[in-house]
């Protein structure tokens, strides 16, 4: 029976209190059918039913006073994971209507415990079927961490590698900049002695201009002499440039 055909029942039971009011005791109540209805149902006992879900109860019933475990004054809310939370009492007090002894006395036992068993047989494949998801989400979750450590851990190792590598290219820089440091003085130097050089091969060759001056000046003075002391002598094949050899006047190579 479901929980319309139940409300139905109780209303259907009030109907009937109502109308034998006057008729005998002794007389039977009338059969009552139940049909399916597309009337909205009464949704007060379910408003009752809920209102005060998730409270904590406070007022023990005298069946179960002496196996619960007694709760503080001051606590006015409890969860329902709570170790002391009275999940019979609260039971009996917001789950239990007041029509749902007489509807549930109406059922086939037989029938009911079926539609019990058929509940809890679904409660329990749906706990395995959500249980497996979430076996099944946790171990792909458990494999994406661990593939993500290892990238982390290859990713710290080429950081590390790349790290290493990076100090031993600055320290190659470092020295090949020592080195073209010093190349530049040592250059510095060479162009300075370069410098020193071409300023002593200017003043050798001023100085060779004035020594070839000074001999072209002594040998047209010899010359000159030997043109006074012998008049007749030609001369004219003298010349500085040339040397003797074997008695003979010849050109000296550069």
């Amino acid at each position: 029976m479901s929980h319309e055909d139940m409300l139905k029942r109780a209303r259907q039971l009030k109907k009937q209190k109502t109308t034998t009011a006057g008729a005998s005791p002794s007389a039977p109540p009338p059969r009552i059918e139940l049909h399916e209805e597309t009337s909205e149902p009464d949704l007060e006992p379910l408003t009752r039913k809920f209102k005060s879900r998730g409270k904590k109860v406070i007022e023990a019933t005298s069946q179960h006073s002496t196996s619960q475990t007694q709760l503080a004054p001051h606590q006015t809310e409890m969860s329902f994971w709570h170790p002391q939370f009275l999940h019979s009492q609260h039971g009996r007090k917001h789950n239990y209507l007041r029509h749902d002894v007489n509807l549930l006395r109406t059922q086939d036992l037989k029938t009911l415990h079926e539609s019990i068993l058929a509940n809890l047989h679904k409660v329990e494949a749906s706990s395995f079927m959500l249980m497996d998801q979430f076996t099944l989400l946790s171990t792909q979750k458990s494999l994406d961490l661990e593939q993500k450590e290892q990238a982390l851990v290859l990713s710290q190792t080429e950081t590390s590698r790349l790290t290493t590598e990076v100090t031993e290219l600055t320290n190659q820089v470092k020295k090949k900049d020592e080195l073209l440091a010093d190349l530049n003085n040592q250059l510095k130097t060479l162009e300075a002695e370069k410098q020193s050089w071409v300023l002593k091969e200017k003043d050798l060759l001023n100085s060779s201009d004035q020594i070839g001056s000074s001999l072209n000046m002594g040998f047209q003075l010899a010359l000159d002499q030997v043109r006074v002391l012998y008049p007749d002598v030609d001369l004219s094949p003298a010349d500085i440039s040339k040397s003797v050899v074997n008695g003979q006047l010849v050109d000296t190579d550069d």
